[in-house]
């Protein structure tokens, strides 16, 4: 696994980001953006990993949800570049249909993870608990 770093600079601290969806598979990520929406969160989606450093770069996400399959860099690479960026400031909640993706979660100190399919209450909630951690 490659460890991407930012500086403060670049990460481009922010108070109020945007909830961040990550995810490859364009009907997920359109069925996230639409629940979040809804629910009336601030939300952009990057469709791999590199997309996903990059708006990580120009703004502070309050929130990650992440699949761990990702083309171009990983979903564990992206959690850890999040990691070095922000420390624990911005949850993560991985959603994958990885067989290993509790140890995963754990290992990357997620706030938590969904196995896909997933429930749409239980990605609210998900969600809603992540931003209660969000610490500005």
């Amino acid at each position: 696994m490659t460890m991407i770093e930012f500086t403060a600079d670049e990460a481009g601290r922010g108070c109020d980001g945007p909830v961040l969806i990550v995810e490859d598979d364009p009907d997920v990520r359109e069925l996230i953006h639409l629940i979040l929406e809804e629910e009336g969160l601030v939300v952009e989606t990057a469709a791999d990993g590199r997309e996903a450093l990059d708006r990580i770069v120009r703004r502070r996400p309050a929130l990650v949800t992440l699949d761990l399959n990702l083309p171009l860099v990983n979903g564990e690479e992206v959690a850890v570049a999040v990691r070095a960026t922000y420390g624990n400031t911005v949850p993560i909640i991985l959603i994958s249909g990885d067989d290993q993706i509790a140890e995963k979660a754990q290992t990357l100190g997620t706030a938590g993870y969904l196995c896909k399919p997933f429930d749409i209450d239980d990605l609210i909630t998900a969600v809603r608990r992540g931003l209660a951690l969000h610490v500005v």
